[in-house]
């Protein structure tokens, strides 16, 4: 009998079929997943896990009755970051792309699912939220899609390495300096 992990792998992995097989077939998802990202995965390895993640949250939201929309939610992480396919060659540098690849990967996005819902589209143009400048999600899903994925780059960052959770405050300001800048002081008035 298969315990209840199994049962949700597998209703994740069902949805994804479901809803995101296209995508998963693509040529820009075969890319993806040639591009190193965050240097220990790849672009496609990171992209898939942040769909799983998002799915996860949306199947523990329905156990609650809080209903969510599936399709748009796959779509929407399996897109998310697919403009950055080429970053080198693209951007000048790492908060270029941050503030640009959303846009970049909404036009991926068009290509890739045919009459792109509007929701679809928020999740993916808004994903960076809270960082780069982003407006926030005008959705239940663009929320959980941009949570997961910095939960998933997180995971990206500690996997392998040496860092102790006490270490985690340094990491993630040093993270931050490097796609985002230095901090900004506030002005006393």
């Amino acid at each position: 009998m298969r315990n209840r992990r199994e049962m949700r792998k597998e209703k994740i992995q069902n949805d994804l079929e479901r809803f995101g097989s296209g995508i998963l077939a693509s040529d820009e998802m075969r890319s993806a997943f040639q591009q190193t990202h965050h240097t220990r995965s790849t672009l496609g390895a990171l992209t898939r896990r942040v769909a799983e993640k998002s799915l996860a949250i949306c199947h523990a939201l329905e156990k609650l009755r809080i209903h969510t929309d599936i399709p748009a939610v796959v779509a929407g992480s399996l897109c998310h970051d697919l403009g950055m396919l080429d970053r080198d060659a693209k951007y000048d540098s790492e908060q270029t792309c941050s503030r640009q690849h959303p846009a970049d990967s909404v036009d991926v996005a068009r290509r890739l699912v045919d009459d792109l819902p509007e929701k679809t589209e928020d999740i993916i143009r808004h994903h960076m939220w809270p960082t780069a400048g982003s407006e926030a999600p005008r959705s239940l899903e663009g929320v959980i899609v941009s949570t997961a994925d910095k939960v998933a780059a997180v995971e990206d960052l500690l996997r392998g390495s040496r860092v102790k959770p006490s270490d985690l405050k340094t990491t993630i300001r040093t993270i931050s300096k490097r796609s985002f800048g230095p901090r900004r002081k506030k002005k006393k008035m």
